[in-house]
């Protein structure tokens, strides 16, 4: 196997420790956060801030009366108008962009759930907790996109390249684990994978690797 399929793989599983992914199907049910308190990063984590995020800018983007008032409110802000983005159940980095996005809004998106018109996505209204959750996600998810833009920079990427790449992934992600000790269970999700890879690599040939 190549290594951006291995990579693709650890960061499915990451994906699979933070969110319920089916619900960026094409043609997925809106997914509806239950109402338990959040206090801790544990119970962000179970509430799944990224299919509330998701399912939130799923019904924005649905509804151009939405669209509009939501650019409004940047307007008011002084921000420029930006798009949110949403991501799919195909491509693992665009949970990373729309995770960025959302952060980078998060006041814009604070006041137009304050809008009374709206009051039925209040269920959609995200907590300090969670917010510093989609924080934390956004740095783990960030360490193999730094991998993956690095590979696809080289027209030829080598084993000389791509071995020290790969090392270095797994360290990034074991000091985050320090850094981040309520993420564990998440990182450990991608660290499994890209270790089990690795044991692998100690007895297959190089050649077979590249291939």
């Amino acid at each position: 196997r190549c290594f951006p399929h291995i990579v693709n793989l650890a960061c499915k599983a990451v994906l699979g420790a933070m969110t319920d992914m089916s619900y960026a199907a094409e043609n997925a049910a809106n997914y509806v956060p239950n109402d338990d308190s959040v206090t801790t990063i544990a119970d962000a984590i179970r509430r799944d801030p990224v299919a509330t995020t998701r399912t939130l800018v799923r019904v924005i983007r649905a509804s151009s009366i939405r669209r509009q008032y939501f650019a409004e409110v940047q307007k008011a802000l002084q921000q420029k108008d930006l798009q949110l983005l949403r991501d799919v159940d195909t491509r693992w980095s665009s949970t990373l962009l729309m995770i960025e996005r959302v952060l980078l809004l998060r006041e814009a998106i604070n006041r137009f759930l304050s809008n009374r018109e709206f009051e039925e996505l209040r269920k959609y209204q995200l907590s300090d907790v969670e917010w510093d959750t989609l924080e934390a996600y956004k740095k783990i998810l960030a360490v193999p996109h730094a991998f993956q833009q690095r590979l696809s920079s080289e027209k030829t990427p080598t084993l000389c390249d791509v071995v020290p790449s790969f090392e270095a992934m797994l360290w990034v992600w074991q000091r985050q684990k320090l850094e981040l000790p309520d993420m564990a269970c998440v990182i450990d999700a991608g660290m499994m994978k890209l270790e089990s890879y690795r044991n692998r690599s100690e007895v297959v040939p190089a050649y077979v690797l590249a291939m």
